[in-house]
């Protein structure tokens, strides 16, 4: 490379780089957003010139308008963008385009903070029941994310196989996802690779009212996927569907698929679940993760705090 790069020759040759060490969908992941959201802006720039300032107007322009139709991109997204840009400035630091220099950006602040959503009591029992009612391999599906925190790609990505019925134990070993391939047409194709993260792969201990649920399911052969009791599976956009028209024909509040996962984690955490064992069974990477998410003192608690400083 000449000495006066532009930003994108920087970026695509650390993409290339970064290629060996990362998933498929990690770098689909990071090439999507360097197509969509980063080079649009900063890929026509000579890489001397992307400083602190530039990369802060980028930051304001991707808040406000960045999106589609000029709509403001999500405070997280935009961080995951900043973190994008700075590993590509360290990359052009290392190959000596340009010297260190410090990157310390603003966010514009969000509105409220978004609670988790989770099911109602009421609902959770509707749900159960509507499932346990006229069971099939996908309510099974969604009643064992219900029953376990498992993320929407790890049970498509579930096999038969990987229940140990004699120790009552799942193994998540892997994860199924529909990916964006920016240099192929179709543009996307699905992927079964490693879950999100090392803490990801787990055992996750199953109740007995779901192993007695799953052995009445399982097919003679005790092969293939669990939701589809075939050697096809079925993708997440799919099952997604077909989950939130369940709720609707039973008339139950269609929180999205995710939400079954915030409901177990919430469930566990107000019936006096240890939150280390919360937080492995749903395969975070710190239990600082779970507190964050999921421990949220009630009126009652905090009431009791502050009786405890009294005067007469």
């Amino acid at each position: 490379m000449e000495k006066n790069v532009l930003f994108k020759q920087v970026a695509n040759a650390w993409l290339e780089e970064k290629k060996e060490y990362i998933k498929v969908s990690t770098y689909m992941y990071y090439q999507f957003e360097m197509e969509t959201y980063i080079l649009p802006r900063l890929g026509e720039e000579p890489i001397s010139e992307v400083n602190e300032k530039a990369v802060q107007q980028t930051v304001l322009f991707w808040q406000r308008q960045g999106g589609k139709n000029k709509e403001p991109l999500k405070k997280s997204t935009v961080q995951n963008l900043t973190m994008l840009v700075k590993q590509c400035l360290r990359y052009a630091v290392k190959e000596g385009y340009i010297q260190e220099c410090s990157m310390r950006m603003q966010y514009i602040p969000t509105d409220v903070e978004k609670k988790q959503k989770v099911f109602s009591e009421n609902d959770q029992t509707d749900l159960i029941k509507a499932i346990l009612a006229d069971p099939n391999s996908k309510t099974v599906g969604i009643l064992l994310c219900l029953s376990s925190g498992l993320r929407i790609g790890e049970v498509c990505a579930l096999r038969w196989e990987d229940i140990d019925f004699g120790n009552r134990m799942l193994h998540v070993t892997k994860t199924l996802q529909r990916i964006y391939r920016v240099d192929s047409v179709p543009h996307t194709e699905i992927v079964i690779s490693s879950p999100k993260t090392r803490k990801s792969v787990r055992d996750v201990p199953l109740s007995d009212n779901m192993i007695e649920l799953l052995q009445k399911m399982r097919p003679h052969d005790k092969k293939g996927y669990l939701l589809t009791n075939k050697e096809h599976y079925m993708e997440p956009r799919t099952f997604r569907k077909f989950y939130m028209k369940f709720l609707e024909t039973h008339q139950i509040k269609q929180l999205n698929f995710h939400c079954l996962r915030h409901t177990f984690a919430t469930r566990c955490i107000e019936n006096g679940g240890d939150y280390k064992s919360v937080s492995e069974i749903l395969g975070h990477t710190t239990i600082n993760t779970t507190l964050n998410m999921y421990v949220h003192p009630q009126e009652k608690e905090k009431r009791r705090c502050v009786e405890l400083v009294r005067w007469e």
